[in-house]
């Protein structure tokens, strides 16, 4: 927050402008994944599956980014793995998938629809139905 800044010390801000890049398809889709996780898998609900694939998929994505990569190191990474996969799970407390350019979140289902593919099948909408 901008309230937390020490305005003790020179700053500098970078301001960029806002766009949204990654698709809005990209987006539905990946909700309609942590459903059919949900569904099928038990192991959590949909925001849990969120959560999860956020930290293990969106996380090493994004710290590609040295900027991101420095404040995730600094404030998440002290963490337990717990604390940091409840924030992640929390609607609105920490975007991920919302910081990702339509790349990056292609990129991101790919390693979601790998990382499940022994335990459930998980689509893209082109692609043909299997056996």
């Amino acid at each position: 927050m901008l309230m937390d800044v020490d305005l003790s010390t020179p700053q500098v801000m970078t301001l960029k402008p806002y766009k949204r890049n990654r698709s809005a398809d990209q987006n539905a889709l990946s909700h309609v994944w942590y459903a059919g996780l949900a569904a099928k898998l038990h192991e959590f609900d949909a925001g849990g599956y969120k959560g999860f694939c956020k930290l293990h998929f969106g996380i090493p994505i994004l710290r590609e980014d040295p900027e991101f990569s420095e404040m995730y190191d600094r404030i998440f990474k002290p963490m337990p793995y717990g604390m940091k996969h409840e924030i992640m799970s929390t609607p609105g407390l920490f975007d991920v998938t919302s910081l990702m350019n339509t790349e990056q979140m292609s990129l991101y289902l790919e390693q979601i629809q790998r990382h499940f593919a022994d335990r459930i099948q998980l689509r893209f909408p082109d692609e043909p139905q299997g056996y």
